[in-house]
């Protein structure tokens, strides 16, 4: 046997798991190391779960002898396109990004990814995937996937149950909108000092995507893919969202307007609210700061709309993309996150990374042994079944809107902050809460008209 077969039988084996070695029988084998190791650049979200995917990355690369290290950069959420933009133009790009699905259909539409069907196919990605989630939701279009699913991450109700006991306000899983709000009113009311309640409200991401779930509830979209992506964010269910928010804001920090990410968690994880909207990463937090808040802390889906029971959360369905222009990486790249996802001890040290905020989206891997040994599976079994599990048909985000279809123009509004800044012109401007929406409808129909030439077809 040829040095080459070698290591194109070494690459198969360890590619195995069903799919795996049609995959490396369908990529070129990579150059054999004659010198020092390529760069290949991973974009991955701030957090520590983008360098432990490329551990394992690395590790298939040191396996191979592929003459390439793959090295992580983090990228801020709403930093992608424009430093991908730049990168492109400079003819430089990353070998592979971590993107929630609104950017995935965004890049996907103006054509700036290499397919990953065969990816998909290699690690039984279809068959694998977590029950409720489809390939298409992590970056599909135009039937062609563009993206390799790695995790989901629900944004929910975080309650201190200690204190939803003490003051008899019932359980939290049969809340409505009313009850909720009464409950975030009696805790501001009866513990000095402590908001009832707490959400992101400043211009950014963070109060982009805590506004939008409240929209969905309601009944709301921004843009309706099946009536050809037409603006609707003037509706009376979006209206009666803003007001909604303008009702609980009485129960929030004062503060609340300024809040992005960090501050929602530090309100909580301080002892300083009853009651928040986030991900898994509050529960990490007070886990590694605040034992007491830790050990009453629950979640619960978010709180059923009176009239439609939505309980929709932005989730974000997360995926690995490639770009396609000038990617010297792709090749290698492709046989590296195909090793990764088809090895559940990585796919399981990628998700306890930062537990719970990374939810598993294979089966095997979200039941795996080594994933329930860890003790938050002791200590918040509840809690995680609703993370991981219970809020899945809930799941939706800006680019897949009450799962009516995939939308790239949910792209382009990603980190522009127009949702928080129509709610912003309704709390600190006190305008009306239509007038607020009525501004809001005209910057999303001209998000639509400059970019409506890529959904034509």
């Amino acid at each position: 046997m040829t040095t080459t077969s070698r290591l194109s039988a070494t690459r198969r084996r360890l590619l195995q798991g069903a799919g795996g070695a049609a995959l490396a029988a369908g990529l070129a084998a990579p150059a054999i190391a004659q010198s020092a190791p390529r760069v290949a650049r991973v974009w991955g979200e701030p957090g520590p779960y983008g360098g432990v995917f490329v551990q394992g990355m690395n590790e298939w690369a040191q396996r191979n002898n592929a003459n390439v290290r793959f090295e992580v950069e983090q990228i801020p959420w709403d930093g992608v396109t424009v430093k991908l933009t730049t990168d492109l133009a400079a003819r430089r790009p990353p070998a592979l990004i971590s993107v929630e699905s609104p950017i995935a259909y965004q890049l996907a539409a103006e054509g700036l990814l290499e397919p990953v069907d065969d990816v998909n196919t290699a690690i039984r990605a279809k068959e694998r995937l977590v029950d409720g989630f489809t390939l298409e939701q992590f970056g599909g279009w135009k039937g062609t996937n563009y993206a390799v699913p790695v995790h989901h991450q629900p944004c929910l109700l975080i309650v201190q149950q200690d204190i939803i006991n003490e003051l008899g306000l019932g359980n939290p899983a049969e809340w409505t909108w009313d009850r909720f709000a009464d409950a975030a009113k009696a805790i501001s009311e009866k513990k000095p000092g402590m908001a009832g309640y707490t959400m992101a409200l400043g211009r950014n991401l963070c109060a982009d995507y805590h506004i939008t779930q409240l929209i969905w509830q309601a009944g709301g979209m921004t843009w309706d893919p099946t009536a050809g992506f037409r603006t609707v964010f003037d509706s009376p269910a979006t209206v009666e969202a803003f007001e909604f928010i303008r009702r609980i804001n009485a129960y929030m920090p004062r503060a609340a307007v300024e809040f992005s990410f960090l501050q929602v968690v530090d309100q909580h994880v301080t002892g300083r609210t009853g009651m928040s909207a986030y991900w898994g990463r509050t529960m990490g937090r007070a886990a590694e700061e605040a034992p007491a808040i830790f050990q009453n802390m629950e979640y619960y889906l978010n709180p059923a709309h009176p009239r439609t029971g939505g309980r929709w959360s932005w989730t974000d369905i997360n995926g690995w993309i490639i770009p396609a222009r000038d990617n010297p990486f792709i090749r290698e790249t492709k046989e590296a996150v195909a090793y990764v996802s088809n090895s559940v001890d990585w796919m399981v040290r990628y998700s306890q990374s930062l537990m719970p905020n990374v939810g598993p989206v294979f089966k095997d891997v979200a039941s795996a042994p080594a994933m329930l040994a860890h003790p938050f599976y002791q200590t918040k079994k509840r809690s995680l079944g609703v993370i991981f599990e219970q809020s899945v048909p809930h799941a939706c985000n800006t680019g897949l809107e009450l799962k009516k279809g995939v939308n790239p123009l949910a792209g382009f509004a990603h980190g522009r902050s127009v949702w928080a800044q129509a709610v912003q012109r309704m709390i600190l401007n006190n305008e009306a809460p239509k007038a607020a929406v009525e501004w809001g409808h005209r910057q999303f129909e001209s998000i639509r008209r400059d970019n409506q030439r890529l959904l034509a077809g």
